[in-house]
């Protein structure tokens, strides 16, 4: 695409899922596109990484689009994360929950899961059959992806509307409570902490049932090599197109002239110039950190102001290496534990671990990761990070009891933990600069009323914001649509027909 007898040229800061995607279809279309990344990697917050012979996953549980046909796995594909030789591997449950010697399986297949839980609470008959029969009306659910929000029109409304009408009733139910809500419905106290420990339970009601739903449907996979490959596959493809990425490039300012963003200035003082900017860094730091909270609207206002009706969702990441094949257990359980674990602020009683063993490919040899989050308060931890030393004692002492936990679990690992590494809220803040170290947007509450954020910004033109910060509750589905559409904008307003294909 031509401006002068040039190339336009597209900025996008930030090489995270979003970034790279908005880069792929930047070029597809035409444009001359560079991305600045303050990492030294691809992927953002879609990461993984290596500790002693271990692989760390820090994003993946399970995947949105896998399903072969889906909307979304179109749009996996045409950016390459996805592709015939990405094995996914479906599970045939989402989790166990235990207690007590009783353990619960939320199973994948509806008649699975109505039968599994009749038989632990068969009094729960009406609100089995209720969870079930939502499940299977979810399943015609699918993120729209072809068109942005501000880009359908009348018929593509009703067109979607058609499509989700066997979900509709479920919806405007299931929107009106949250999780812990929706759970207190069941009289089975097993059946009420099983639904409680696979969503936060301050949730919407909808994102429990819709994710089981994905999963269900098989849409919501694994995809072999998990997060770093995945996200190394998509800057395959970005850079096969022509496209160039400059890691180690922190992006201190948007240059503005009169309403117009014109570039970026870097933190070591380079400037560079751009038709368009593009940001998929974090939304916080975008607006209020590069743009000096200049551009903002009501919407934005509130979101970013209401933490009450509006919290984000950080985590304590407890990795642990051991030399130990946990093949035989769950891929992914939850457990009671009445004693309790302190993370930071709170007690938790409940914690959850999951193994990879199911994935071959991330490493060699009879090791397993074995990985547990831990919902944080990032107040509590951005304060001990002032001091070094009580940010380290910290996650030391949360370290130790995790590994007292696993191994009472896992009987197992007695003398087989090899490597223990601890990801805090402020470790997603230096690698990726997140607002409140959350890795997903702000959280969809019954409380809550999240207006969709179209990037584009009061007062300046030839600039967008993309990523899950415009699509709350987030998340890899979000950020790679949402790079697909901010393009889609773009060439509406160089008046060009917008294509996803080379």
């Amino acid at each position: 695409m031509k401006q002068g007898g040039e190339f336009m040229k597209l900025i996008v800061i930030g090489a995270g899922i979003a970034g790279l995607s908005a880069g792929i279809y930047g070029r597809l279309n035409g444009f001359d596109t560079e991305i600045y990344e303050m990492h030294t990697q691809p992927g953002g917050e879609c990461t993984g990484w290596k500790r002693n012979g271990y692989y760390f996953d820090g994003c993946i549980h399970w995947l949105l689009g896998t399903k072969r046909g889906s909307s979304l796995n179109k749009v996996w594909r045409e950016v390459g994360a996805l592709d015939d030789t990405v094995k996914i591997i479906n599970h045939d449950f989402f989790y166990s929950y235990e207690e007590d010697e009783t353990r619960v399986f939320l199973y994948s297949d509806v008649e699975s899961l109505r039968g599994h839980f009749m038989e632990i609470s068969p009094e729960d008959g009406d609100n089995i059959d209720y969870l079930c029969r939502a499940i299977e009306a979810l399943k015609c659910m699918e993120m729209p992806t072809r068109k942005a929000f501000d880009r359908m029109n009348g018929l593509d409304y009703v067109g979607m509307m058609i499509k989700m009408f066997p979900a509709i009733k479920y919806l405007s139910r299931l929107d009106r409570m949250s999780v812990k809500e929706f759970a207190e419905r069941f009289r089975s106290p097993l059946l009420q902490k099983t639904l409680t420990t696979l969503i936060p339970s301050y949730f919407k009601a909808t994102a429990l049932v819709s994710t089981i739903a994905s999963m269900a449907s098989g849409d919501a996979g694994w995809p072999e090599g998990g997060s770093l490959s995945l996200a190394r596959r998509v800057e395959k493809k970005y850079e096969s197109l022509g496209g160039k990425i400059f890691y180690k490039s922190r992006v201190k300012k948007i240059i503005t002239q009169g309403e117009k963003a014109t570039g970026i200035f870097l933190e070591d003082g380079t400037e560079r110039l751009a038709d368009y900017v593009v940001s998929s860094a974090d939304g916080h730091a975008t607006l209020f950190d590069m743009l000096d909270g200049r551009y903002l609207d009501d919407n934005l206002k509130t979101l970013y102001s209401d933490r009450k009706n509006y919290p984000t969702y950080t985590s304590v990441q407890v990795s642990l290496g051991v030399r130990c094949d946990l093949s035989k257990h769950p891929h992914a359980s939850f457990f009671n534990v009445p004693s309790g674990i302190d993370g930071g602020s709170k007690k938790y009683h409940h914690i959850g671990f999951r193994h990879y063993c199911f994935d071959k490919t991330l490493m060699a040899g009879e090791k397993s990761a074995l990985i547990t989050h831990l919902n944080a308060d990032f107040d509590w931890w951005k304060e001990r990070y002032e001091n070094k030393e009580l940010y380290r004692s910290e996650k030391e002492r949360i370290a130790e009891d995790v590994k007292i936990i696993a191994q009472t679990r896992y009987p197992e690992l007695k003398d087989r933990i090899e490597t223990v590494d601890v990801a805090t809220p402020m470790t997603y803040v230096r690698y990726c600069n997140a607002w409140q170290g959350a890795w997903m947007a702000w959280a969809n509450t019954p409380s809550g009323r999240i207006k969709f954020v179209s990037g584009k910004l009061p007062g300046l033109t030839n600039f967008f914001l993309t990523g899950q910060w415009t699509l709350p509750p987030g998340g890899l589905p979000t950020a790679v649509v949402t790079g697909r559409w901010v393009i889609q904008r773009i060439c509406h307003l160089e008046k060009k027909k917008f294509s996803p294909d080379n």
